[in-house]
């Protein structure tokens, strides 16, 4: 008998120690856009919330911005589109509170397009370790 009660001391503190630390080293939330728009709709500002909140529930922790289009369309355009749909998101993080020095920004253009054009027309925000 114990020997079980040596053990409940030690596996409440490990439950204790796991709950402290951090859920994941990165966390990834993915923004879409309309066809050649910059503007977010309901659904999309939503996943910036919880970007927002995640990013707010770890301080120590930067924040990536990674701007994407779609194929259709010059480099020139897309590179362009890209860049405006990574600062809309980064304006509203640093709105919402988060201090730029945690953010980058990065226009990729129709690079890392994935699947259809629908799903490269994106902006993902990456929050991990430092």
């Amino acid at each position: 008998m114990r020997r079980r009660l040596l053990i409940v001391p030690a596996l409440l503190a490990l439950v204790v120690a796991l709950a402290a630390a951090p859920a994941r080293a990165e966390q990834k939330f993915l923004v879409f856009f309309g066809q050649w728009s910059a503007e977010l709709e309901p659904a999309a500002r939503d996943v910036v919330n919880a970007a927002v909140t995640y990013a707010k529930a770890n301080p120590a922790m930067r924040v990536d911005i990674f701007g994407f289009s779609s194929t259709l369309g010059s480099h020139q355009v897309n590179l362009y589109l890209s860049l405006l749909r990574a600062q809309l998101v980064s304006d509203m993080l640093t709105g919402a509170g988060i201090e730029p020095a945690r953010l980058s920004r990065v226009a990729e253009g129709a690079v890392n397009a994935v699947g259809s054009d629908e799903e490269s027309r994106r902006v993902e925000i990456v929050v991990r370790a430092r």
